[in-house]
């Protein structure tokens, strides 16, 4: 399935062609701080089946609690997150789900670092929860 996106100023535009796309919900401290939200919802591509149409800034950011290092990737210009690469996982996207133009179809498959999730978020779809390493999904 395609799914297209971009960023809020439009400079950063993204293609998905993955049909085997799922949702993962990251409640971690350093995904709340760059998102500004309680939470990252991704949708997990392959980082080959991502296309990415503009030039992105990369934060590295190595002071996380998994002592990972992840890649995030936003627009310079709007400061719109994009998506992150985890040490982990380098062959996979994590695209943020706001940037998606369709994402009605969308469920959680897995809520990962719900001891720092927002004590007034509630999670009742029935995913997965972690309280720390989501195992996120790795392709």
């Amino acid at each position: 399935m395609e799914r297209t996106g971009q960023c809020l100023c439009g400079q950063i535009k993204l293609t998905i062609n993955d049909d085997n796309a799922e949702l993962d919900v990251c409640h971690c401290k350093n995904c709340q701080l760059q998102s500004g939200s309680a939470c990252a919802p991704f949708l997990a591509v392959a980082l080959d089946n991502l296309s990415v149409d503009g030039d992105p800034k990369c934060f590295a950011d190595r002071d996380t609690v998994s002592s990972r290092t992840v890649r995030r990737h936003f627009c310079s210009d709007c400061g719109s997150p994009a998506y992150v690469v985890v040490e982990r996982a380098p062959t996979t996207a994590y695209v943020f789900s706001g940037l998606l133009e369709q994402t009605s179809d969308l469920r959680p498959k897995v809520h990962g670092w719900t001891t720092t999730k927002h004590a007034w978020v509630e999670i009742t779809e029935g995913g997965l929860q972690y309280d720390m390493d989501s195992g996120l999904s790795p392709r």
